[in-house]
């Protein structure tokens, strides 16, 4: 599929081939992945909070640079109840503090191994805390620890340079 992707693109290099992702950071990034010509960035998508380690990052990331790919975390997020973070569908809201703390924690492991970063699900009002409960709303509760979380990420060196794709 990928393949067929970049042969559309007739040898432009303006835009980049992307996988999506998987639920775990190591259904994301399957060895298929590394050796494909055709993908230029390798998404993640994780949940399970062992997965958000600098420590289970960082291999994935030097094995992308060997491989002359780039890595992004697609989505990522810190559930708003007492549910398992990666099966957050139902449970007991959990402290605010407690969920500002997991996602600057998380937020941050995943800047240190040099990963930019798309935080799921951030909404233009407040969240309704409905089903699998990510969400933070602009301006509601927990979008002052994600607001400091990315403007300390965007001040952290990444693995890649994205600059050029940047619109």
């Amino acid at each position: 599929m990928a393949q067929t992707i970049k042969d559309n693109l007739n040898g432009s290099t303006d835009i980049l081939v992307s996988t999506g992702g998987g639920a775990w950071l190591a259904t994301s990034l399957l060895d298929s992945y590394f050796s494909c010509a055709a993908l230029d960035v390798l998404a993640i998508h994780a949940y399970g909070t062992g997965d958000f380690e600098t420590s289970a990052l960082q291999p994935y990331v030097d094995r992308a640079k060997d491989a002359g790919k780039m890595l992004i975390m697609q989505e990522w997020g810190a559930c708003y109840t007492d549910a398992s973070n990666n099966n957050c569908n139902g449970g007991s809201p959990i402290d605010s503090g407690t969920r500002d703390s997991n996602i600057a924690k998380w937020a941050d492991s995943i800047t240190a191994a040099g990963i930019p970063w798309f935080y799921w699900q951030i909404i233009p009002n407040a969240d309704p805390h409905q089903g699998w409960d990510y969400e933070v709303g602009i301006n509601d509760v927990n979008w002052e620890a994600l607001k400091a979380a990315g403007l300390r990420a965007a001040e952290s060196e990444a693995a890649w340079d994205f600059s050029r794709w940047l619109l």
